[in-house]
């Protein structure tokens, strides 16, 4: 392989040597040496690999040496070759494959540091993620910084050749929740082979194939002009290729395999494709408006075609299941009951009304949303990263007083009602509507609808809706009954203040009881900010 000149970029690394002890040593002879580095090779730990550093000419300036069992190597560099950009690279070696459990015989592996960036007791680690970076420096003119910012962008996280990966089949690991997550991504990588239909020893080529996609910064199955095969093995990546990564994120994390005792939080928010396909249908997600999925209502559209044809396909009745993934948990969310409506022109419009978000503001994840369409019998899944709601109210939640469900353990609790922000049009009196949804159990939150009945979670008593107050008063004024529109929605209109915080009041009466903030009869209705002309 020819490698290019490499540009630099200061990169800070740093990992004791102590868990490279019994490594094999540099045969170079040159006893003038400013760095002994080491690391491991992980497609996943390969054993016997011959591990050397080249320069951006290719020329090798330490090695080669052989990884021990556990994918581990050490080796000198001569001190007058740490001023320029240098590539661990990683040929042969034998493996066993994290999603198959077969043996596998590793192809090429990289990874790159850049001129004086390394120091003696430096931790070098090639991975998928960082094959993958080192392809794009070295064959599509890409920079340092640009290769991780596109890696970034395709697969949800930039990889740290500091960090040591477990192996992540392997019971009990004690490592931190950094090195976890990099022998869990690394195994997404295996396990996402084995989703294409590739076997094992293919992924190496499949790391070549992901960096000429992303050579464009889309990772979407085609380059500049054509789509990418991967190398010889007769498979085409699909443009839905960055949701197969977060698809095989989440089969590795539920297979036999995964044994890292990481939970849906730590592993992310995952990266999100707009494109999804069906053996039938390719399905694209259309964001329709400019700040995204956020905690409260979220509107998008599907459009579906035939993959056959390219056409349009209308006439679908396509069903959405949402779920949110949490560390302990999993819970649907409220959606009306035409959750999903037919536009024309295969176009589909969504209305989903999120309880939380995936993300938090500094981007801690609280888990991940997986929407889960199924569209003529075959399923399709999207990963939004939902974020915190901004600037107004977007949802508020009330709790029934003498009104209880029944929880999963079997306790009696009282039933939560959610008070959505549905709109606010015109230009004054604007026209406030709100949706109105009640749990039955932490996967059914079905819309408020006088004549429905609510489910009471495990065994506990339905509560048959006969009457529905809405009333709602603006900066402490006067309440005023909403309109029902039949479908769980409210509306109203109000005379608000324009570009000031207006404060919305809005009682609910289920059956002549008032739903309030603590479940008791002195707990508060819900507060509104609404802002006309604010977010």
């Amino acid at each position: 392989m020819k490698i290019y000149t490499l540009a630099p970029l200061a990169l800070a690394v740093s990992c004791s040597l102590g868990l490279l002890s019994g490594c094999s040593s540099s045969s170079s002879g040159n006893s003038s040496t400013d760095a002994s580095i080491g690391g491991t090779i992980v497609a996943a730990p390969v054993n016997g690999a011959q591990v050397t550093v080249v320069d951006g000419n290719g020329n090798v300036v330490a090695g080669p040496v052989n990884t021990n069992s556990t994918g581990q190597y050490t080796l000198d560099i001569p001190n007058g070759s740490l001023n320029q950009d240098l590539i661990v690279k990683s040929t042969g070696g034998t493996f066993t494959d994290e999603a198959t459990g077969n043996n596998g015989v590793a192809g090429e592996m990289f990874a790159y540091a850049p001129a004086n960036s390394l120091a003696d007791g430096d931790n070098i680690c090639a991975t998928p993620g960082s094959t993958i970076i080192a392809n794009l420096v070295m064959n599509h003119n890409k920079t340092m910084s640009q290769a991780q910012e596109a890696f970034s962008n395709a697969f949800g996280y930039t990889p740290d050749i500091s960090v040591t990966p477990v192996d992540a089949t392997l019971t009990g690991a004690e490592e931190s929740e950094a090195a976890k997550l990099a022998g869990f991504r690394a195994a997404a990588f295996s396990q996402l082979a084995m989703d294409l239909g590739l076997s094992q020893n293919d992924q190496f080529e499949m790391f070549a194939a992901l960096a000429e996609d992303l050579s464009d910064d889309v990772l979407d199955g085609i380059n500049s002009s054509s789509s990418v095969d991967i190398g010889t093995t007769g498979v085409t990546l699909s443009a839905n290729i960055q949701n197969r990564f977060s698809g095989a994120l989440v089969n590795f994390h539920t297979s036999g395999y995964n044994e890292t005792d990481l939970n849906n939080a730590q592993i992310g928010n995952l990266p999100f494709s707009k494109i999804a396909l069906t053996d039938s249908y390719q399905i694209e997600y259309i964001q329709t408006n400019m700040m995204g999925a956020m905690e409260g209502k979220s509107t998008f559209q599907i459009h579906v075609t035939d993959r056959s044809t390219g056409e349009n396909v209308t006439g679908l009745m396509p069903m959405l299941m949402p779920m949110m993934n949490m560390a302990a948990m999993t819970h649907s969310t409220p959606m009306p009951a035409t959750a999903v409506r037919e536009d024309a022109n295969g176009l589909y419009t969504v209305n989903v009304y999120y309880l939380m978000p995936s993300q938090m503001m500094d981007g801690t994840s609280m888990g991940y949303w997986d929407l889960k369409f199924t569209v003529a019998g075959e399923v399709a899944h999207f990963y939004p990263v939902v974020k915190m709601a901004m600037g107004d109210t977007t949802r508020t939640r009330l709790k029934g007083q003498a009104d209880e469900i029944k929880d999963m353990m079997g306790m009696n609790v009282s039933r939560d009602y959610f008070i959505f922000k549905d709109s606010l049009t015109g230009s004054g009196p604007y026209t406030f509507t709100m949706f109105i949804a009640a749990q039955e159990s932490m996967m059914s939150f079905p819309a408020v609808i006088d004549g429905n009945t609510l489910q009471s979670g495990m065994g506990g008593t339905a509560l048959a809706i006969n009457n529905i107050g809405v009333n709602v008063s603006v900066n402490s004024a006067s309440s005023v009954a909403a309109n029902d529109n039949g479908d769980g929605t409210w509306s109203i209109s109000l005379a608000l203040n324009n570009g000031e915080a207006n404060q919305v009041e809005v009682e609910l009466t289920v059956n002549g009881e008032r739903k309030t903030s603590d479940g008791t009869a002195a707990g508060l209705n819900s507060i509104f900010t609404i802002t006309p002309g604010g977010m």
